[in-house]
């Protein structure tokens, strides 16, 4: 992805966009579902777009309002309630626009290329986050720290070529910086969202899928890494019809059964000849995952790793069809959502939000990636030349049209005609010329043309 410049000259650029982002991919229509009604006679779509327009600027949303101002019909305050909102369903207002740009995106692959959703989660850290509703300390495993914040889980879809943003959750932690939260009713949308960042990351995951599901969309595979993978996972996974490719823990206390005995992937590594030479991959084996009596087979597939010489790591895949060379391009894919995650961080203010109502900070959220969805139809747009339309399928059904052997004979025409306007030649040393011509040509195009004449 490009990376952004935040120029505050082109705000009516950014707002022809934002609209035109609204009225392709039926947003007002997708508020609407989600609860968001009209505040005190001023349109929601409205001030919706303003808010997602300022993603794009420099500085805070308050001094884009400041600069809009004479422009706008409401106050500060305004936009500031709509944030703030309890009764919005901004978890379905993501899926609903996500499911207008992947129907946009999906006829521009072919029907057998396979899709996938992608879970992953990073840190949204908020260094002053004293007062923030359902803020916690969060280890971030990398930096071998802890952090104020929330852990911030994201369920994408993605084609091989695009990631769209399909739902998403903050989640506390058991250290919360807050010991009197106040979840409120569990029934209204503010109720079932902090309800939601209190419970573990494996049960969210699983809600994302299915709310995913049950609006329609729908992906061949679940990408993940080793945070949420276990036979447990894999299992919950395909009682949701979907097909699991994730990266193993290397864990002596995870079993699966191979060759009638328990095993975890480091003994069935010892036990199995390796592949030698420039090999994807050194060993691979089916397994089994035995879950609460059910058996759900798998294949492991071991490869180096690049960074380590002497090491080793562990795919698996529930779809035991699928070759070795199949399921690490798939997982391969898994990296866009690490793209996704330091776009919003870096250029599109994820964590730059400072209120400290978790109905606002949900909300911000849900805007950084309708505005990443907006970058990622522009991107495609400018790189895919299938996205003209119908133009382009007309443009390639004339090419499919004219053969090699038709293309060259029209081409000795028009030769012939050169010379004949040109150069008062004799005809045999004409029929020369192009003899010499065809003598060089493929043995195959050669046969062609003989046939075609």
């Amino acid at each position: 992805m490009s990376i952004i410049t935040q120029k505050t000259s082109n705000s009516e650029k950014i707002s022809t966009s934002v609209s035109d982002f609204f009225h392709r991919f039926h947003v007002a229509s997708a508020l609407k579902k989600s609860n968001a009604v009209h505040k005190r006679g001023f349109s929601v779509p409205v001030i919706f777009s303003f808010l997602l327009a300022s993603i794009f600027t420099n500085g805070s949303t308050y001094r884009f309002y400041q600069k809009q101002k004479e422009q706008l019909s409401f106050s500060d305050k305004t936009f500031r309630n709509v944030l703030n909102d309890p009764h919005i369903h901004w978890q379905k207002l993501l899926i609903l626009v996500a499911k207008s740009v992947i129907t946009f995106l999906r006829p521009l692959t072919g029907d057998a290329r396979k899709t996938t959703f992608i879970v992953d989660d990073s840190m949204y850290t908020r260094s002053n986050a004293k007062k923030v509703e359902c803020a916690a300390l969060q280890y971030d495993h990398a930096k071998k720290k802890y952090f104020k914040g929330f852990r911030y889980l994201q369920l994408g879809w993605s084609d091989g070529n695009s990631f769209v943003p399909v739902a998403f959750s903050l989640l506390s932690g058991k250290r919360k910086l807050q010991s009197d939260l106040d979840i409120g009713d569990q029934r209204t949308n503010r109720g079932k969202r902090k309800a939601q960042a209190l419970r573990k990351g494996t049960e969210v995951t699983l809600e994302l899928l299915r709310s995913a599901l049950n609006q329609g969309i729908h992906a061949d595979y679940v990408l993940f890494d080793t945070w949420f993978s276990s036979p447990k996972m894999f299992q919950q996974i395909r009682d949701l019809k979907c097909h699991c490719v994730a990266m193993v823990k290397r864990s002596q206390k995870i079993y699966y059964r191979y060759q009638g005995q328990k095993m975890d992937v480091k003994e069935i590594f010892k036990r199995n000849k390796k592949r030698r030479g420039r090999s994807r991959y050194l060993l691979s084996v089916q397994v089994e995952a035995v879950v609460e009596g059910k058996i759900l087979p798998i294949k492991l597939v071991y490869i180096r790793n690049r960074n380590k010489r002497n090491d080793y790591l562990v795919l698996a895949s529930t779809d035991i069809d699928l070759t070795e060379d199949e399921i690490i391009q798939l997982y391969a894919r898994r990296w866009s959502v690490e793209v996704y995650f330091k776009m919003c961080k870096q250029y599109l203010k994820l964590a730059k939000y400072q209120g400290i109502s978790y109905d606002g900070i949900f909300a911000h959220t849900t805007l950084v990636a309708i505005g990443y969805m907006i970058l990622a139809v522009q991107e495609r747009e400018s790189k895919d030349d299938r996205t003209l339309g119908e133009l382009f399928y007309l443009l390639i059904d004339e090419l499919s049209e004219l053969s090699v052997s038709e293309a060259i004979l029209q081409l000795l025409v028009l030769f012939q005609e050169a010379f004949a306007d040109e150069y008062v030649l004799d005809e045999a040393v004409l029929n020369n010329i192009i003899e010499q011509f065809l003598e060089k040509l493929p043995s195959s195009i050669q046969k062609q043309l003989k046939q075609a004449g």
